[in-house]
């Protein structure tokens, strides 16, 4: 089992590794028929040569070269880019591209299947751009290999454009755009391609994802024997905390507290400038799996260290003062005791307790 386990770690190991950081839309969590109205709205923006991006006719010139129309020309300042277009049967287009010569409509598809009413869309364009060349395009995320909504899609003349082959022609011809352009709206372009490629198209993360559902039951193995092995380690540590509460406790004639069975912890002042001191196992290895002794003095409000800073600077052996591991709290290291001497921590404990409590006596 252990060569297994071995053997599918190496493999894991070797993965390409993709960015797990959420973009700002996966931030936003906008899902299901909002997130698709929300593509449209993104997309039609950036369609419109004239909007504040400042990346001109990038994307409507890469639509055109997708669809073998680059003779096409258009002028930008009279182009008009219409969203949730309403035809005379009240269905709506999700957007249309208006030039003084042609028209494109395209039915925005992310992850839907292909339920819409394509007759009503080709009539009401039809009727009502009579003098424009017209185009009709489904631009999806979702790779659409079905045969009935590929037949769907050619019986009224639509063409189909994958996002994946839209964003990889998009990503070549942006060079000459992104150097006058608005650089927050380039980047907020980024995260949009980013957010759609995650869902559909990472390859990176398909390979992890293959490897997860080829390995699964030896993973589950693997991670049940994993955390065994913490759950040994943690009940362990948590027994030596016991005994130490003991001894301290006996040694300061207060009675000390354990929170959740593994760090032992005193506080002062709890109705003012509320501080304490903490201590716990960690950094657990092989040769030492209980793990080194480690103290604090902490306090679980920030502005609560200010009044003891200076005292707690000139009478503790402080190693380093960490304010960012948990917001809002403030840790100052004190030295790490190695081994697992109850007598020698609990005597540690006991002469940083005296050390607080003749300060927090003082200050309040």
């Amino acid at each position: 089992m252990i060569d297994l386990f071995k053997k599918i770690l190496n493999e894991f190991n070797n993965l390409p590794k993709f960015n797990t950081n959420p973009t700002f839309m996966e931030i936003c969590q906008m899902g299901g028929d909002r997130f698709e109205e929300r593509c449209s709205q993104i997309l039609s923006f950036y369609l419109n040569p004239n909007a504040e991006h400042k990346l001109n006719g990038l994307f409507i010139n890469t639509l055109l070269e997708l669809l073998n129309c680059t003779n096409w020309q258009y002028n930008p300042k009279s182009t008009e880019i219409v969203t949730e277009e309403v035809t005379e049967d009240k269905k709506r287009i999700d957007i249309t591209i208006i030039t003084d010569d042609f028209v494109i409509a395209i039915e925005n598809k992310i992850g839907a299947d292909l339920y819409n009413p394509f007759e009503s869309y080709v009539k009401y364009i039809n009727s009502n751009y009579q003098k424009h060349k017209k185009i009709f395009v489904v631009l999806s995320a979702r790779k659409i290999t079905d045969s009935a909504e590929l037949r769907k899609i050619a019986k009224y003349n639509y063409k189909y454009i994958n996002y994946d082959e839209f964003f990889t022609t998009l990503k070549k011809n942006i060079g000459m755009y992104a150097i006058d352009c608005d650089q927050a709206y380039l980047t907020f372009l980024f995260d949009f391609i980013r957010t759609i490629e995650n869902l559909y198209y990472n390859n990176t993360k398909m390979e992890i994802n293959r490897f997860f559902f080829e390995n699964k039951d030896t993973i589950e193995k693997l991670v049940k024997q994993y955390n065994d092995h913490n759950n040994y380690i943690l009940q362990n540590q948590k027994e030596n905390i016991a005994d130490i509460k003991l001894k301290v406790s006996k040694k300061t004639g207060i009675e000390w507290s354990i929170w959740q069975g593994w760090d032992l912890y005193i506080t002062f002042n709890d109705d003012s400038n509320k501080i304490g001191i903490e201590c716990s196992y960690g950094d657990a290895t092989f040769d030492n799996q209980l793990g080194n002794f480690h103290i604090y003095v902490t306090v679980w409000n920030k502005k609560y260290m200010r009044p003891y800073e200076d005292e707690i600077k000139k009478v503790f052996p402080v190693k380093n003062i960490d304010d960012r591991s948990i917001p809002n709290r403030v840790f100052v290291h004190l030295p790490v005791i190695v081994g697992n001497d109850h007598e020698e921590i609990a005597e540690t404990l006991a002469d940083y307790y005296f050390k607080l409590k003749e300060i927090t006596d003082r200050i309040k």
